[in-house]
């Protein structure tokens, strides 16, 4: 609308001056389509510097997120940072347990901070900024230019207990190693053995009836416990290298 409010007080301007006989009412007309024109320019220039018709909006939503690993066993959220001096970056995650991994939008204006938290799942709480019209008439003068235009977006990423936080490096190095740890050794493997053996008996000493089914999981769950204590040494290795 503002648009057409230039172009045709610029017309009109045009027409009444050069059409017009030298009058006073010439020079009405043409003083009131300059004020037209000149309040209309001022009005775009006020819209796109200073958000004249505009206010600002804030709106939170929270979503749950899952590990960007492809392993189930490993909870991992990575980052990547945006430029050389490290201030912003993108974060990697997944909005659904099978599904493609995504990222947060590349812009200085969206932060992301990570934080601990004792619920059990882990989650995108997303705060997010915006200059909006004020009401429908602001809208229809600017054709809705700039509506909805970012101010600044905080993402705060809540992570569980057993959760971690590496970047794209760090991830791809675990990678490798990881591959290893599939590959024990025969002193490594002897060495497992041995320390599960231990827990088993001391187990069995304090439940002497205790089944072979219930043995055999017993197994399983020390095995996967050392198995996770052996993957959170070797991401606090790379972490402190990398």
């Amino acid at each position: 609308m503002i648009l057409w409010i230039l172009i045709i007080s610029t017309a009109l301007l045009f027409l009444s001056f050069m059409l017009m006989k030298n009058s006073w009412l010439r020079t009405l007309l043409s003083a009131i389509f300059l004020i037209i024109l000149l309040s209309a320019i001022a009005l775009i220039q006020n819209n796109d510097a200073n958000h004249v018709g505009m206010k600002k909006v804030t709106t939170e939503s929270t979503q749950v997120i899952y590990s960007a690993s492809p392993s189930p066993q490993l909870k991992l959220l990575l980052h990547q940072d945006i430029g050389t001096a490290g201030k912003h970056n993108v974060v990697i995650y997944k909005t659904s347990e099978k599904g493609k991994a995504t990222h947060t939008k590349a812009d200085y204006d969206i932060h992301n901070k990570v934080v601990s938290t004792s619920d059990n799942v882990a989650q995108m709480k997303v705060r997010r900024t915006e200059w909006v019209y004020k009401s429908d008439f602001y809208s229809t003068l600017f054709a809705n230019q700039n509506n909805h235009l970012l101010v600044s977006q905080t993402n705060t990423f809540s992570l569980p207990k057993g959760w971690y936080n590496l970047t794209t490096k760090q991830a791809k190095e675990l990678g490798k190693q990881a591959k290893a740890m599939q590959n024990p050794s025969a002193a490594q493997k002897a060495a497992m053995g041995q320390a599960i053996q231990a827990q088993v008996a001391a187990a069995m000493q304090k439940n002497p009836s205790m089944s072979k089914a219930d043995q055999q999981q017993l197994v399983k769950q020390i095995t996967a416990k050392y198995q996770q204590q052996a993957m959170a040494k070797l991401i606090n290795q790379i972490q402190a290298k990398y």
